[in-house]
């Protein structure tokens, strides 16, 4: 059977392929080996967000873990076979591999397609560890069907998922071992970012341990003991890795259609296209970045590529947001302060915290910080910020810096009071100041 586009990969990113382009018109078929919506709905992005909520409001695992996959199933009926036929995309559940340059095969049946586009994202990578072989660990896509109530866990990484899941972990009364292989916790923000939640971490009592060159595992009756470094031992009932991604591609017999690939993912060019041209990938089996946003961003271009092709849109970028849900909310875009010292970069830097804000003042909020990194200019060159609504803090500078607009001309929006959008019109009206100086 022939189609318009294959899209291999029903996650975030092919799902928005498929929509837009059967929403314009286009015989579209979506192929996944699971379930409709991809890891973000399953157990990625719609279960962690729910499990750091609920933790807030119970103090029972076992409960939580029951409402946050009640979530998921609300979320994963939007997002049925039968939703997808209703926008016309016909879904078929299997593996998928290449036939040849513009086919595959699924469940013994061949399917031809004018263009396809590979959407099938990460996994999580499982290092070699001895003695992990004998360990039932967890990832993320196990997690979330935990059914009981545990005391204690061990944490091999300690990157955003980590992060996120450790603060409401302890909440929920597990005692948390974070092992680190990295001598820096969170390398790739600046200094007072690290410091602020290495002391959180303590705040806690969640125990980090940085610089882990050697790791073994063994099974003690109940509990899990990992050696660490020859000299110290860590004890938990349950493991859970958290050490990176590897993209899902494998499967696909890339070699058939002469699509370039690397360990870290599949060749693309700014426009999405593989080294065969009528072959796309998006997303996670791409990267670098492998976030749900990200995925639904390159899903949009290759819409845009497919309809359009004589007017091409590249990707960009030079302005990528990201939000660690962890404790307080984090979030980034653009460069870092120590990104520009490295680049040698003439920065003006402005920055708002908790005692000089009044929304923070008026809602106790201890734990807020805003950095905005402008050049000479004013022109942004990142953000991050820590506190209740980091990541809509962050949204509203991504706009101005994605539409080239100066920071100080936040200026010319009046915001209510006292709204964290009220906050940021504050620092900008500092950078107006300091523009007015300078033409007089």
């Amino acid at each position: 059977m022939e189609y318009d586009v294959i899209v291999l990969g029903a996650g975030a990113g092919g799902l928005t392929v498929s929509l837009g382009l059967a929403g314009a018109g286009k015989k579209v078929l979506l192929i996944d080996k699971n379930h409709p919506g991809g890891e973000c709905t399953w157990s990625g992005c719609i279960p962690s967000k729910s499990f750091i909520h609920l933790s807030q409001e119970n103090n029972n695992l076992k409960t939580v873990m029951e409402k946050v996959r009640e979530n998921i199933k609300k979320i994963a009926s939007n997002e049925t076979p039968e939703k997808l036929q209703e926008h016309n995309v016909k879904f078929i559940q299997g593996v998928a591999t290449f036939k040849s340059k513009n086919s595959v095969i699924v469940n013994g049946e061949i399917y031809v397609g004018n263009k396809i586009v590979i959407a099938t994202g990460s996994k999580p990578f499982i290092p070699k560890i001895d003695g992990l072989d004998k360990i039932d660990f967890l990832t993320n896509e196990s997690f979330f069907n935990l059914d009981e109530n545990i005391k204690s866990m061990i944490i091999i990484g300690a990157g955003v998922i980590s992060l996120e899941l450790s603060f409401p972990l302890k909440r929920l009364g597990v005692d948390i071992t974070i092992l680190e292989r990295n001598d820096i916790f969170l390398p790739m923000e600046d200094p007072e970012i690290r410091e602020f939640y290495l002391k959180k971490l303590e705040e806690y009592n969640i125990n980090l341990v940085l610089g882990v060159k050697e790791i073994s595992l063994e099974k003690n009756q109940e509990e899990i003991v990992a050696n660490v470094n020859q000299k110290n031992k860590f004890t938990g009932e349950k493991l859970f890795l958290s050490v990176g991604r590897s993209p899902n591609i494998k499967d696909l017999i890339l070699e058939i259609p002469a699509v370039e690939y690397t360990p870290q993912g599949i060749v693309v060019n700014s426009f999405m296209q593989t080294t065969n041209k009528n072959i796309y990938a998006i997303g996670d089996v791409v990267g670098p970045y492998r976030f749900s946003h990200m995925a639904g961003y390159h899903g949009e271009i290759v819409v845009r590529n497919i309809l359009f092709p004589y007017i091409k849109k590249s990707a960009n970028y030079s302005s990528v947001p990201w939000t660690i849900f962890s404790e307080p909310e984090f979030s980034r875009m653009g460069l870092s302060e120590e990104q520009c010292k490295k680049d040698n970069l003439e920065t003006k830097i402005y920055i708002l915290v908790a005692d000089d804000n009044d929304r923070s003042i008026i809602s106790y909020e201890k734990d807020f910080y805003l950095k905005v990194i402008c050049d000479e200019k004013w022109n942004i060159l990142g953000a991050c910020s820590y506190g209740q609504r980091a990541g809509e803090i962050i949204s509203m500078l991504q706009i101005l810096k994605s539409n080239k607009k100066k920071f100080y001309k936040l200026m010319d929006s009046l915001m209510a009071y006292p709204t964290y959008g009220d906050s940021l019109r504050k620092l900008a009206k500092q950078a107006y100041r300091d523009y007015l100086k300078s033409i007089f």
